[in-house]
């Protein structure tokens, strides 16, 4: 069996290295600083001196130029301005150029021990620039230097890294990666502070790279993969929530809307139902009316045709009661002379009646009164035969005379035919 060979990491970058360097022509610093130079970074450049015969030189734009007379700064105020310095001695000339640009520099720290006492390789990379004020470029050519500063600043990038990692668990080593952390921020702060007198100023600080060894790389490789899934499924379980209260919430909003929708609805149909019955009020007011105007209008035509049919009706029957009673006048004429007759020949018979009647009354009061006295007991027998004999005569007088007797007349007629006092009395045979 082979085992499998163990892979290495290394960091990406080597540390950095923060140097002055000499040069011949002060025209030759822009070029230099900006030159690839590798894991060195030229800082100061030092131009060689003049020589004695020398009646001029150049200072280029892009640089600060410090110009020393006899040993002795020539612009104690600021810098030396660009361009060509003429008639100068050879003792005039150009001291120390210091780059204007801002510098990245890397500080790999091996061998960090973390709050877990595990060793682990950390890259921390800054970006410085020295200046622009005059006064602190003079103050880091004067008091510090590039080759101090290199040391310095070494020095003091390890520690601040191996105090980070020393408060730093294992599990969040690799969060420190990026400039965003406040670990990182603070690191930068207490550089800027330390190196602030002397001119630099450290613009940004990012730790670009964190090393584990193998085993503990894929453990917290595992681990962070663990989390990720974890998160992810926390994710996806909240979106899963998301949609099932998006769907709740959507199905919500459409039964509220199918519920307004439907109140709504029965608003509109009550709003159209009273419309309706408003439109049909109104219509059956006016079909009320109509109705009325032509009930009115036919009531007036029939009441117009009964008054003509009353009138036509009015005159027929005048005309019929004209006819009727010049009929009924010569009926009655007739009949009443043809009554007078009658009743002349009927009086005539009824007085002859009366005579006969009379007599027989005398014979037989004659009759009576000599029975009276003989036969009280039949007095009965002849009021009964006395009343046969005067309805006797009545009905004579009734078959005899065809006539209609009535009123002050009719009485007088009859008084005059009969004894009143024979037809209206209970006639007695008692004779005293």
């Amino acid at each position: 069996l082979y085992s499998k060979p163990k892979t290495v990491l290394r960091m990406h970058a080597a540390k950095t290295q923060l140097e002055q360097q000499n040069i011949g022509d002060p025209l030759d610093a822009t070029r230099v600083f900006n030159q690839e130079h590798g894991d060195r970074i030229p800082l100061v450049l030092v131009p060689s001196p003049r020589v004695c015969c020398s009646c001029y030189y150049h200072i280029p734009s892009g640089v600060n130029t410090i110009v020393h007379i006899c040993g002795d700064d020539g612009y104690p105020d600021g810098m030396a301005p660009p361009g060509i310095q003429m008639c100068k001695p050879w003792y005039n000339h150009v001291a120390y150029m210091v780059t204007q640009q801002s510098c990245t520099y890397n500080a790999p720290v091996k061998s960090c021990p973390t709050k877990d006492n595990v060793m682990v390789d950390c890259e921390l990379t800054l970006v410085f620039a020295i200046g622009p004020d005059p006064v602190d470029v003079k103050n880091f050519v004067y008091n510090l230097g590039a080759l101090k500063f290199n040391e310095f600043l070494a020095a003091e990038c390890e520690e601040a890294i191996r105090q980070l990692i020393r408060v730093t668990p294992l599990s969040d080593v690799y969060e420190l990666r990026g400039s965003s952390s406040q670990h990182v921020q603070n690191v930068l702060k207490v550089l800027d502070d330390k190196f602030k007198e002397f001119g630099v100023t450290f613009s940004k600080a990012a730790i670009t790279d964190v090393v584990l060894n193998d085993e503990l790389r894929r453990i917290l490789q595992g681990t962070t993969e663990f989390r990720t899934k974890i998160r992810e499924l926390d994710k996806e379980h909240e979106h899963n929530m998301k949609l099932i209260t998006y769907d709740y919430q959507q199905k919500l909003s459409e039964k509220e809307r199918l519920y307004d929708r439907r109140l709504q609805d029965i608003e509109a149909d009550i709003n159209v139902a009273l419309v309706n019955r408003k439109k049909e009020i109104v219509n059956a007011e006016s079909r009320r009316e109509v109705a009325t105007t032509k009930q009115e209008e036919l009531a007036a035509v029939s009441k117009k045709r009964a008054e003509s049919e009353l009138n036509v009706a009015q005159a027929k029957a005048e005309q019929e009661n004209a006819k009727l009673l010049a009929i009924a006048t010569s009926n009655a004429e007739s009949a009443k002379i043809k009554v007078d007759k009658e009743t002349e020949v009927a009086i005539f018979e009824s007085q002859q009646l009366i005579k006969v009647a009379e007599n027989k009354a005398l014979a037989l009061k004659t009759e009576a009164k000599a029975e009276g006295d003989a036969a009280e007991s039949l007095k009965v027998i002849r009021e009964h035969n006395l009343e046969m004999a005067k309805l006797e005569v009545q009905e004579s007088i009734a078959r005899r005379a065809k006539i209609v007797i009535s009123g002050d007349q009719g009485d007088s007629l009859i008084n005059s035919i009969l004894d009143k006092e024979l037809l209206t009395n209970n006639i007695s045979l008692n004779y005293k």
